[in-house]
């Protein structure tokens, strides 16, 4: 990536070294010396700055789900391995469904019955109405007798029950029914949400009993970044969320990304663990280059509230390579490398430590890509200016006695 720079000016006064020197890079390289590298420099600084502690953490998912059956049944199908991307609805396994289906048909049956019964329950009851309503007519004329009248009556009130009793056995019909027609569809089990397999945990022609996990899924589009802080950690913590309109941010680093990510306060849990006496914090992470998986770990720089002087280089000077982050610093002219340990960013500035830088040690910020240890270096500029004129009349005389 292509690192944009604020413009380098080179004074008058050092056009003569740099053509003197490129002079003797030219005899360097014919003798079979390594050439020197054309460089900026910037010094490294003491400053005071709010203070971070590191902390570990992992990267977890917000969504994870082991994946089980709800109904017992051998398994016939079983669609997923270990890695496999799902999405939400997608079918996981199948049992057998043979028993499902003949039970759901069974309720289909009976609840048909049941609907039948009750259109003659209520034929039935229209009929005694109207012979009730006959009687009670003859009634008033004197022409019907009272054991008459009251056996109607009892009819009417006897099929009137027939009929609430059909109605409720229509009622349990229907849930059975939904019961049979549930236990159906659980015989193919689906993925809940958009997720990756981590684990599959059944095989086809295995026997599958309520509850048995069938596979676990993450949803890798619902990450975040958990760590732990002491009780001493967390009032600076708290104020800086509580005292702020925006969730404040802090500094990550994780050892499978090259770069420090930045993570926002989502929450901070109350409940310290019983017995490591830390908080659990839960962070945002925006991850646009789906860099991020589960159970990464990370180190998290989180304020103490308390003020410090630091060592910082910029952060042009701080490459990486497979041993860790490293810088280049003037030594005498020479290219000298020195391991750092970045403690977390403040603006442009990374705030490091190392044995062998100190403040006031010029670090090399442009032309360090492909530099090596001992390399000759060309100083075009020191802090944003020009080289001290000292220093280039002492590099002039360090190559004519070269020369």
């Amino acid at each position: 990536m292509t690192r944009m720079r604020p413009p380098r000016f080179i004074s008058t006064l050092a056009l003569p070294l740099i053509s003197l020197s490129l002079g003797i890079s030219s005899t360097a390289q014919a003798q079979g010396g390594p050439p020197p590298a054309q460089v900026f420099l910037e010094t490294a600084k003491l400053e005071t700055l709010a203070d971070a502690r590191p902390v570990t953490g992992e990267i977890r998912s917000r969504r994870t789900a082991e994946l089980a059956s709800q109904v017992e049944g051998l398994a016939l199908q079983v669609l997923i391995e270990d890695g496999d991307q799902v999405q939400e609805g997608q079918i996981i396994a199948k049992l057998d469904d043979q028993r499902a289906k003949l039970e759901y048909e069974r309720a289909q049956a009976q609840l048909l019955s049941d609907q039948s019964l009750i259109d003659q329950r209520v034929a039935d009851l229209e009929q005694a109405r109207r012979d009730l309503a006959r009687l009670e007519e003859l009634d008033k004329r004197a022409s019907a007798g009272a054991a008459n009248l009251d056996a109607a009556r009892t009819l009417v009130a006897s099929r009137a029950a027939q009929l609430a009793q059909a109605r409720a056995d229509l009622a349990v019909s229907k849930s059975s029914l939904a019961l049979a027609e549930k236990e159906l569809n659980d015989m193919t089990i689906k993925a809940p949400f958009a997720g990756t397999v981590i684990a599959k945990q059944a095989e086809i022609g295995q026997w599958i009993s309520t509850g048995d996990p069938i596979c676990t899924i993450v949803s890798m589009s619902e990450l975040e970044a958990r760590i732990d802080i002491p009780q001493t950690l967390l009032p600076a913590l708290e104020r800086s969320k509580n005292g702020s309109a925006t969730e404040p941010t802090i500094e990550i680093s994780l050892p499978s990304v090259p770069t420090p990510m930045r993570a926002s306060v989502h929450a901070i849990v109350p409940q310290a663990d019983t017995l490591s006496r830390l908080f659990p914090v839960r962070l945002f992470v925006e991850d646009p280059e789906s860099v991020l998986r589960p159970g990464m770990s990370l180190t998290a720089m989180v304020p103490t509230g308390t003020q410090a002087d630091l060592l910082t280089v910029s952060k042009d000077a701080v490459l990486r390579n497979a041993a860790g982050e490293y810088v280049y610093f003037n030594n005498n002219g020479a290219a000298a490398l020195a391991p750092i340990t970045r403690l977390f960013s403040v603006g442009d500035r990374v705030v490091i430590r190392s044995p062998m830088i100190r403040p006031g040690v010029q670090v090399v910020i442009e032309g360090n890509e492909r530099m090596f240890p001992t390399q000759p270096m060309i100083v075009l500029g020191i802090d944003g200016g020009p080289p001290p004129a000292q220093d280039q009349s002492a590099q002039q005389n360090q190559s004519g006695s070269e020369g």
